[in-house]
């Protein structure tokens, strides 16, 4: 049975549509810095390669996600975005991102591994790195774990018209329809401004590559 579902508001129409130019943006590096290899495929470049892979469908999906009001799915794929974005900074860290680059193809475990200075690149850790330029970050990423396994994040969601009185309605569906607007614009605008970090290392990847020419 189709369901007609309401307009979103023009504002989380616009951020909708500047995803699609973040999309056309991670293209356009890297297909900049990919042309530059005279032949040889390196294992940075196979690291680059899985990053703009998961990002291109997270990047489908999440519109699909807000097209369709799921904004439950929404943020798990926003937690995985910034998983992406974190462990692809790591290898900014290292003093050999082509040795960082084989051991992770061969199965070595980010968080298991140590940067330039010796310290384990844990997920905290890769965020005090980042969250000078982001500082919603930690709050952010600590409020979204818990939509990778099941947790009362999940519970809570299906919940509205909560009384003070501790008599509460819910609803189960597949459609988010009790959250406010806010709350739409801010999982895109996280997701866009993740998005542009991996632009920024994939800048400095192409940057680099271009260099040893």
């Amino acid at each position: 049975m189709s369901v007609q579902l309401p307009e979103h508001t023009p504002k989380v129409r616009e951020l909708l549509l500047l995803l699609d130019d973040d999309r056309e943006a991670l293209m356009d590096y890297y297909k900049s810095g990919h042309a530059n290899t005279n032949g040889k495929l390196y294992a940075t470049d196979m690291f680059v390669l899985g990053a703009v892979k998961r990002t291109l469908s997270a990047n489908a999906a999440m519109i699909l996600m807000v097209q369709t009001w799921n904004l439950v799915t929404a943020r798990t794929l926003l937690r995985t975005h910034l998983d992406t974005a974190l462990r692809f900074s790591a290898a900014w860290m290292v003093d050999d991102p082509e040795k960082f680059a084989l051991d992770v193809l061969n199965g070595a475990q980010i968080d298991r591994m140590k940067d330039r200075t010796g310290e384990l690149m844990k997920d905290k850790y890769l965020i005090g790195k980042m969250i000078g330029n982001h500082p919603w970050l930690k709050d952010v990423y600590d409020t979204l774990s818990g939509y990778i396994h099941f947790s009362g994040a999940h519970i809570t969601s299906s919940l509205f018209n909560v009384r003070n009185d501790g008599k509460f309605s819910f609803r189960l569906s597949q459609y988010d329809l009790n959250f406010p607007e806010d709350s739409w614009i801010e999982v895109l605008e996280c997701f866009r401004e993740t998005t542009g970090e991996l632009i920024l290392h994939l800048g400095g990847y192409t940057a680099a590559k271009r260099l040893n020419q």
